[in-house]
Parts: structure tokens; sequence; C-alpha cells
């Protein structure tokens, strides 16, 4: 196994584990007071790619999104509680390389992942009176009730996709060859949720088309293709749901099986996959949620 590998598949255990047993661990992102989407406790930055699924699934049960390093937690005046347990993440780095070619030196990149270890702010405790408030007063949003009503800005925001999107009938799908998203109205979803849910899936296929993100290839239903970019667009839908405090509605629990046993043949494959949904949020909300590359400090990134 190749040592990036060795990091994915460190990072996605326990998710993995969680997918076997047919449960999604990015389903339901809780509301907090950072906001749904784990961030750096001293930068703000909110994480990406797999690394988002993987502080979901280690924070349940802490109160906050919030996350640092143990160094960092030493410069916030705190430090990490005797026997608590960190969880690892990883952040992309680049190499450069001269390869001589004949008469001519040509220049190569490659990107390799690094692992670091980063805690929850709910595992420490303050060197100096006060140091633990003021850390996790530090990046609070405000959280939007969105349970009983349209949310004006994910319309805004869908809105300005420019995406066709056709409301009407009882399917909800994106179809490649009219480049149109088909939707059933909000009043026929038991809840907002359901609806937004399902839009956010559909709108991260519509990412995919070759005049966009160019990711969807022509692919027969239950292909391993084809299910490849199911997972993308789960992803992409729970990225987006917790940006706009809503819960994802996820696939069923043979479709989360199926996807476990890939991610154990092939390790990377939960990276590749929340890397390219980061990508389509990125395109749907013009925000900064790409991971971050060439860093040589754990510290300076969130990614």
């Amino acid at each position: 196994m190749s040592k990036n590998n060795e990091i994915y598949a460190k990072v996605f255990e326990s998710v993995i584990a969680e997918m076997e047993q047919g449960r999604a661990p990015w389903a339901k992102p809780w509301r907090s007071e950072g906001g749904a989407m784990p961030y750096n406790a001293i930068t703000g930055r909110r994480y990406s790619g797999g690394n988002v699924v993987a502080l979901w699934f280690s924070g349940m049960g802490f109160t906050s999104n919030a996350w640092l390093t143990f160094k960092q937690a030493i410069g916030a005046s705190c430090v990490v509680r005797k026997g608590e347990k960190g969880t690892p993440v990883y952040y992309m780095s680049v190499a450069k390389r001269t390869k001589d070619e004949g008469s001519e030196e040509k220049e190569q990149r490659f990107f390799f992942a690094k692992s670091f270890t980063v805690f929850n702010v709910d595992q420490l405790e303050e060197l100096e009176e006060g140091a633990l408030a003021a850390l996790k007063a530090k990046h609070t949003v405000a959280i939007t009730a969105t349970d009983h009503e349209r949310n004006e800005t994910a319309d805004a925001m869908v809105a300005a996709t420019g995406a066709t999107i056709r409301h009407g009938g009882d399917v909800a799908c994106f179809i490649p060859a009219l480049d149109v998203v088909k939707m059933p109205h909000l009043s026929d979803f038991d809840r907002p949720d359901s609806y937004y849910s399902t839009l956010f899936h559909e709108l991260t296929h519509w990412t995919g088309h070759e005049s966009r993100l160019n990711r969807i290839t022509p692919a027969k239903f239950g292909s391993a293709d084809y299910a490849f970019e199911e997972l993308v667009a789960e992803l992409g839908a729970s990225f987006l749901g917790a940006t706009f405090q809503y819960d994802t509605i996820t696939q069923n629990a043979a479709y989360l099986r199926h996807w476990a046993k890939k991610c154990r043949e092939t390790p990377d494959l939960l990276a590749r996959a929340a890397s390219l949904a980061s990508r389509a949020v990125e395109f749907l909300a013009g925000d900064a949620t790409a991971d971050a590359t060439g860093e040589e400090s754990p510290e300076a990134v969130a990614a």
C-alpha cells in the first residue's frame, strides 16, 4: 500500500466502518455556534474534502465544530486534557523534481498526503482563566432557523448558478443531454430539508457537465462510475446542507455498504469523491472550499 493510501486508510477507518453498518457518517451535520462545517479554531478556516466527513463522525457528541492541533492549543493558552484521543486528518503537499530528458530538463510536480492530528475544543482545558471561553467564542456565527420556511440565501445561491431547473412531476434528476435539473415542487416534500437536500444533490451532478467541471462520464445504472458519481453528489449535498443548516437525506443502506466495500478496496476513493464534492460546492456557492496544497505546516492550513 502506498504512503498516501496508508494515510487515507487511517483517516477514514471509522467512517468506512460506519458505512459498513449501512449508516452515513455525513447524514446529519448538527447545528453549532461555529456553523455546521468543521473549522480551525484559530484561523476560522473551514476544513474541506474528506476531512469534513472524518471530523463530522469523530465530532459526534461534541458541542463544537472547532478543531485545532496540540501546538495551536498551547498557543491559545489551553491544553488537551489527559486521556483525550485526537483525530487524524490530512492535507496535500506538493513536491518538485527535475528530470533530464535528453538535452532538456523538465520540472515535474506531484502531490502527496501528509497526516496530522487535531482535537476538538471540547477536549481542552485552559491554562489561563478565560482562555477556553475566548477560544470557543473566536469564530462563532449566528444560527439561522430554516426548518419551516424557504431559505432565501440558499435560493439566491441556486438562482446565481444559472442552472435550468424545471419543477413539476415526481422525479428528481439531472439530465446531462438536456443540461436540465428536474425537481418536484417544494410543497411536494414533507419538509424543506428534504427539498433542499435533494436539490443540492442534483446540482452537484449539474456541476459535472462537460461545460462546467467535466466530471460526468456516460455510465450505466449500478456501474462503478455511476456509483462513484452518486457518492460525489451525496457528499456535495451534505456539504451544502451543512452550509445552509439543513439535514442531509442519505442513500439507502445497500448503497452505503457498496461504497464501504469499494473504499476498502481503493483507499483513496473517499478522499477523491470528497475532493470533487468540495470543488462542486465551490463552483456552486463560490466558497473557498478546495483542498489546500503546498503548505509545509499543518498549523497553517485547515485541509
